[in-house]
């Protein structure tokens, strides 16, 4: 049985590479992919609609800015246990990455809801988007425990050495997204 070790110390290098890199580009295309349906469906409610989005987008930024440090800085040092084969310590840095990535994601939604209206100005908000992007932000502020969670986790899955897993997770995430966005906001 090949383990995941057995990629990164056996294979030919350009095949660990293609092995890693594809299902990354696959998912970063999903992504893309995924957000050109949002900004189709959300234009049709008008432009101060679509402009929340935009405003919103930093908000969003910021909340995986922090799962991509959480997880990147996790996921370093889980590649060097692992290869060690000091398994349990993977496991601590792995759990306290995301638990803490839960913590600082309830902080920020929390924060972010008391201080709604100040923060949509200061990401870019005028008169006219502020009640979209207040109302769009409720939605992202709430779920940014699990958004920065879920970068953890895409992360740690990469650094594993299991990016095919991590790219089904955001292809899931991202079909699941499209067929919401029609659903929800037409349905």
């Amino acid at each position: 049985m090949k383990t995941n070790t057995d990629l990164f110390e056996k294979a030919p290098v350009p095949k660990a590479v293609a092995t890693m890199a594809v299902p990354t580009m696959i998912s970063m295309l999903v992504v893309v992919i995924y957000n050109m349906a949002d900004t189709f469906f959300v234009s049709r409610l008008g432009t101060s609609a679509s402009g929340a989005t935009g405003v919103v987008f930093a908000l969003m930024a910021i909340i995986q800015a922090f799962g991509f440090m959480l997880g990147h800085g996790a996921g370093s040092n889980i590649s060097r246990k692992l290869g060690g084969r000091d398994v349990e310590s993977a496991r601590i840095f792995a759990s306290t990455s995301f638990f803490l990535s839960l913590l600082c994601g309830s902080l920020m939604g929390i924060l972010g809801l008391v201080l709604q209206e100040p923060l949509m100005r200061i990401l870019g908000s005028t008169d006219s988007i502020l009640p979209y992007a207040k109302e769009y932000s409720t939605w992202i502020l709430l779920a940014a425990p699990a958004m920065a969670s879920s970068c953890v986790m895409n992360n740690i899955l990469r650094y594993e050495g299991k990016a095919v897993f991590a790219m089904m997770g955001l292809a899931f995430g991202g079909i699941l997204n499209i067929f919401g966005d029609a659903v929800l906001i037409f349905g």
